[in-house]
């Protein structure tokens, strides 16, 4: 019986040792740059001779790679959901329109798999003298870019395992010059059902075969194009008609994008203005144009009013039971179904004509607006506000001074459990409903000057946290805690839980004309929902802006047990890390400087109770913390010490 409890010691003793071991890696030369990849959790090392990938799971070098040693880190940007990384370098004097006119050096852009830290593509290696667009196509295990080469404007693709060329496809050189007003119309590419490539560029429009590079549609005139999911309608529009008519009437087709055939018996759709933005809402084509907007039937392609109201100038379209909430401008006004003004006199909704975003959510009868600088609830038939008075969220002189920020200013999230929207506002953090029949009040005013907080959606309350500042709310508002610590400085860092960092994925993914992204198919649309859902950020600032609300995005990472979408390895793979992070989600590890000492602890989210798991010398080095792995990565010279946590 000793014996057999001195056995269970001693296992006991090496597993607690084993758990708490370090590991240390020693280089050739010193550590120069680091980075932990966000999707992977493989730790990017530089040093002058080589780069590094460290698996967490193996705490080992699992590659080294010299000839990308001149990578610049601080040009690293990742892929959402997938191992793969990019480089770009960009020219002092960076202008797409030189490259394009006088052969001048532009952009140049090297894609890396992360997990094994071979090169997928090389603009430079490939001949490109600049690059416009680099697009990951999953379902072709390929990548997909444009740009100039020696022969002049070229289209090519290439494999993402070997960086083998596939195809490149020489372009007549007006598909990459922008025609006179061009500049404002967008640039899309698209798969369709068999995966061929849909782009349109300058309102030039090609059909390319993803096999073979062969051009097999090519049409000028084309001012928007849209795929449903399955990817086998397409609707086209097309404003060349006359040039007495250019800009007034569009045309709108319906396409078999294999054929290329008309879908609709009649004549093709015709709307006043040039589009703005196309969306499909079940069996329905919404189309905002510069005049107003029109609802089509998609399977027979009549218009559901012959003639709306002029609405110049469309921020936002939202339907409800039986009409639409439009926004223009600064004011809000109700559509009803036969495309007509229903109230007498719009609602001012905004200080500025041009704060963004503008959220309306409906509750029949009833619906809440909250804009950058105002919110309040309405009753949609009358228009009448139900509060007194509009809640100022902003002061008119703070909009004008923040039109220009690349980010919104305030957050709004929602709670599908509470059917609550949590709001920060310059400081101020508030929760609204669309039942109140008050204006809410500020739960508490904070001093985070210009950083932003966080947002958790925990069962029962709501954590918000800015660095190591953390505040609990329950449902009702009431604080159920509030606790802040001094924050560790420059040299190290804490890579907060994995879904934080989609707040910025999030919004190139949004953006059809980003440098780089997922061509957009049935599966990368399932993906790019759930990216935008409640609980992975704010509202607003990644939803696709004109037409609708939250609705189309209430599916986040948390809803997912299994995945009926066809995912490859690569997305696969990416989504296993997610999973993992699941198992300590009640958990935040935080760093705390004290005495000249780095403590790290397990802080608990639902209680606010801490457990110190290690203190280290400030003095050792810089660190990263995987949060999801729970390992520690020290860098000290030339020596790379992993421990789990």
């Amino acid at each position: 019986m000793r014996i057999k409890r001195n056995l269970i010691l001693l296992v006991a003793l090496v597993h607690s040792w084993a758990t708490f071991a370090q590991q240390k890696i020693l280089l050739k030369h010193r550590v120069q740059e680091k980075i932990l990849n966000t999707n992977t959790g493989i730790v990017l090392v530089k040093t002058s001779g080589s780069i590094y990938g460290v698996d967490p799971e193996k705490q080992a070098i699992i590659w080294e790679n010299k000839s990308i040693r001149e990578l610049d880190f601080s040009r690293y940007s990742e892929i959402p959901l997938t191992h793969y990384v990019f480089f770009e370098d960009k020219p002092l004097i960076n202008s797409e329109i030189l490259s394009k006119t006088l052969n001048t050096k532009g952009i140049s852009r090297a894609i890396v798999d992360v997990a094994t830290g071979n090169i997928v593509f090389n603009s430079n290696e490939r001949g490109f003298q600049a690059v416009f667009n680099t697009l990951l196509l999953p379902e072709r295990g390929a990548v997909l870019v444009d740009g100039k080469t020696e022969e002049g404007f070229g289209i090519g693709l290439f494999d993402v395992e070997t960086g083998k060329e596939l195809w490149m496809t020489q372009v007549i050189s007006d598909f990459f010059t922008r025609t006179k007003g061009a500049i404002l119309n967008e640039e899309k590419v698209l798969l369709d059902a068999d995966h061929n490539i849909f782009w349109l560029k300058n309102r030039h429009l090609l059909k390319i075969n993803a096999k073979t590079g062969t051009v097999e549609y090519d049409k000028k005139g084309i001012t928007s194009i849209l795929l449903n999911d399955k990817g086998n309608r397409l609707y086209v529009s097309s404003n060349n008609i006359s040039s007495k008519k250019l800009n007034q009437e569009t045309l709108i087709y319906a396409m078999n994008p294999r054929t290329m055939d008309s879908l609709w018996a009649g004549p093709p759709v015709s709307v006043i203005g040039n589009i703005i933005e196309t969306n499909l809402d079940k069996n329905q084509l919404v189309v905002i144009t510069s005049k107003g907007f029109d609802i089509v039937n998609t399977v027979n392609g009549k218009k559901k009013w012959d003639r709306s109201d002029p609405l110049p100038l469309i921020k936002k379209v939202v339907p409800t039971k039986d009409s639409y909430l439009v926004v223009q401008e600064n004011q809000l006004t109700r559509i009803d179904k036969s495309g007509h003004k229903a109230w007498d006199d719009p609602l001012k909704i905004t200080y500025s004509d041009e704060e963004n975003p503008v959220h309306i959510f409906d509750n029949d009868p009833y619906a809440l607006f909250i804009t950058p600088s105002r919110a309040n609830r309405i009753e949609i038939e009358s228009g009448r506000k139900i509060w007194k008075e509009d809640l100022a969220l902003f002061d008119a002189d703070f909009i004008n001074r923040n039109l220009k920020l690349e980010v919104p200013y305030h957050r709004v999230w929602f709670n599908p459990k509470t059917e609550q929207f949590p709001v920060y506002s310059e400081n101020n953090f508030y929760l609204f409903n669309n039942k109140d029949t008050v204006a809410p009040k500020s739960l508490q005013r904070f001093d985070f000057g210009r950083e932003f907080p966080e947002l958790k959606i925990r069962p029962k309350a709501y954590f918000l946290y800015q660095g190591n500042r953390f505040y609990l709310f329950d449902f009702s508002g009431d604080l159920i805690y509030q606790k802040e610590y001094p924050s560790v400085k420059s040299g190290s860092f804490v890579r907060r839980s994995f879904r934080d960092s989609f707040y910025w994925l999030k919004r190139g993914l949004q953006i059809t004309s980003a440098t780089l992204l997922f061509a957009p198919t049935q599966a990368n649309r399932a993906i790019r929902s759930t990216i935008v859902s409640n609980n992975l950020g704010a509202l607003g600032t990644g939803v696709s802006g004109v037409y609708g609300t939250y609705r189309s995005y209430t599916q986040g990472i948390d809803d997912f047990k299994d995945f009926d979408v066809d995912l490859d390895s690569n997305l696969e793979y990416v989504f296993k890390r997610i999973r993992k992070s699941r198992k300590n989600d009640d958990t935040m590890i935080i760093t705390v400087p004290a005495d000249g000492q780095i403590r790290i602890i397990d802080f608990q989210i639902d209680t606010g109770k801490e457990e110190l798991i290690k203190e280290m010398d400030a003095r050792q080095g810089t660190f990263i913390i995987d949060e999801i792995e729970r390992t520690l990565y020290i860098f000290d010279g030339k020596e790379v010490s992993i421990e789990k946590l």
